[in-house]
């Protein structure tokens, strides 16, 4: 049995499938659905919105990190309850075909494109969805925090959160062997997306949690193409599970 640390899926539900075993245990870090791929434009979005609008609201993504970015994607592209009908209807669907690939024992954190309320309803059998809590898997602790703060890129999306809110997650925690995050600890290197060109910031408090507790492992997402991918931090390994869309490959958990 392998314990295997997936994070941002983005809809590659097959090879999710092919990558776990019935005798494995699954730790799911986040970003399941695919909304749009910023690399070709596809995704739930591109079935609702024109190609046109799309680019606009990446556009308006890219220019800056004042905060505003949601009200100004609102006025540019404005949605209907059409619109909105079938946004639901098409994550739902997508969420159900995702649950239906994962053929083994799974313990999963939401990511900040995810819907946490949808997850927990069509979660089935042998599934637990996180949001901040501790399981023993192998004999180790296993801390999960799921989520990320409201930061600089951040446009009201429903894994997203207060910047107090995810530090009180954080404290619910204790001392852990393993940490399992969606969003990084503000590690320089780590939060830099080489391809997006631009810095998600990261955790203070992951970093002030690693200080007090030392955990051996820190495992997390969110950032598809970091420039520093692994690092050692005080004792603890710090490593980015990756882009499970791009390379479609499990990180397999080993003790230290």
């Amino acid at each position: 049995m392998a314990v295997k640390i997936i994070s941002d899926i983005h809809g590659e539900y097959d090879a999710l499938e092919q990558e776990l075993d019935a005798g494995d245990t699954a730790v799911l870090l986040g970003d399941y659905i695919n909304l749009i791929d910023f690399r070709t434009l596809e995704g739930i979005l591109s079935e609702v919105y024109s190609r046109e609008e799309i680019i606009q609201v990446l556009t308006i993504l890219a220019r800056g990190k004042d905060g505003s970015a949601r009200g100004q994607i609102r006025e540019a592209v404005p949605g209907s309850p059409e619109k909105y009908e079938k946004l639901s209807e098409l994550v739902a669907d997508s969420y159900k075909r995702f649950f239906q690939s994962i053929p083994c024992k799974c313990y999963m954190i939401y990511g900040n494109t995810d819907d946490p309320q949808i997850m927990r309803e069509l979660a089935g059998d042998g599934i637990q969805v996180i949001e901040a809590g501790v399981v023993e898997l192998q004999g180790q602790r296993f801390g999960l925090v799921s989520g990320s703060p409201r930061g600089p890129w951040t446009i009201g999306l429903p894994g997203e959160m207060a910047t107090e809110e995810y530090e009180r997650l954080i404290s619910t925690l204790g001392p852990v062997d393993v940490l399992c995050t969606h969003y990084p600890p503000a590690v320089e290197g780590m939060t830099w997306d080489t391809s997006a060109n631009r810095d998600e910031a990261g955790s203070g408090a992951l970093v002030a949690y690693i200080e007090e507790h030392s955990p051996a492992h820190h495992y997390f997402g969110h950032v598809h193409h970091p420039r520093v991918g692994e690092a050692v931090y005080g004792s603890t390994r710090l490593a980015n599970a990756g882009f499970f869309r791009e390379h479609r490959t499990a990180l397999v958990h080993r003790k230290s």
